[in-house]
């Protein structure tokens, strides 16, 4: 049995890119029993300012149409703009949706489902750097894999988002996980995680240079732009693809099962997901000798 993937993806940089490149190149390299069948975005071409991520974005979809991968696209800024605009006036924030925000991405989603039921069908569906908030149908659809960058414990948001409240938390760790996607913001059950070390003799200088160069009410560009913010940044992306490659490998070799939007490892249910930090540190090492 092959286990077929879908892959939803805003494809937005360079990371997009390097993610879906590098994870067919290792299904392929490894000779796994898995294939990604096709590509989903919610921008299409033509729907937005001709800026710099337009142009990744073009580049994302060259690069699945160059490894013979098909892609679909649904765009979410033409898609009933009015009902949208509302929805996220009246939300106190992107996961405390308004009744309005929900119906909008309920609504979208049900055009997704049939949108990607036209391409063939898949086990699961990874979500790689899919920046919208998705509705029940496309939860109801299909068993859906996200990669999220902080520990199961950890916040949630966006990697801007967690790595700000990591931070502002003066936390000693982070990590990343791979979970299942439920109705509850990236807190779906666990697949795998990997943890590094925030705090200690390497990362002394940037908490100290943040606590100098950061003062209180200092704008958001300015603090992601710091090198501490960079650092805990490239630190969980060069984690990510290895996590990933990790998941995919347990899931097509059967080691692990999603069944009923729940997770079976080893023949048993799976509560907190597999500490996979020693395998992933392992690698890393391997790459930077």
């Amino acid at each position: 049995m092959t286990l077929k993937i879908g892959w939803f993806s805003t494809g937005r940089d360079p990371a997009a890119r390097n993610l879906l490149k590098a994870v067919n190149d290792y299904i392929i390299q490894e000779k796994l029993p898995a294939e990604i069948s096709w590509v989903f975005c919610h921008r299409e071409t033509g729907d937005g300012p001709f800026n710099e991520e337009y142009k990744q974005r073009e580049m994302f979809f060259d690069l699945a149409a160059g490894i013979d991968i098909p892609v679909a696209t649904l765009s979410h800024v033409k898609f009933l703009p009015e009902l949208r605009k509302k929805g996220v006036i009246e939300s106190v924030t992107a996961e405390k949706a308004s009744s309005a925000l929900q119906e909008w991405r309920d609504r979208f989603g049900m055009e997704v489902v049939r949108v990607v039921s036209m391409m063939s069908e898949v086990d699961l569906i990874v979500m790689a750097g899919y920046m919208l908030i998705i509705g029940k149908p496309e939860l109801e659809a299909f068993d859906m894999v996200n990669i999220h960058p902080a520990l199961p414990w950890g916040p949630k948001g966006t990697w801007q988002e967690v790595i700000h409240k990591i931070i502002a938390e003066d936390a000693s760790e982070q990590g990343i996980m791979v979970h299942l996607v439920t109705g509850e913001l990236d807190r779906g059950p666990v697949i795998s995680y990997s943890r590094f070390p925030i705090k200690g003799q390497e990362w002394n200088e940037f908490w100290t240079k943040w606590k100098v160069d950061i003062q209180a009410g200092d704008g958001v560009e300015k603090r992601e732009s710091h090198p501490l913010f960079r650092k805990i940044r490239h630190e969980g992306e060069i984690r990510e693809l290895p996590l990933l490659n990790a998941a995919i490998r347990e899931l097509a070799m059967d080691e692990i099962v999603v069944r009923n939007k729940k997770i079976f490892a080893h023949g048993g249910t799976q509560e907190s997901g597999l500490d996979l930090t020693s395998v992933i540190e392992k690698y890393i090492s391997s790459r930077c000798d």
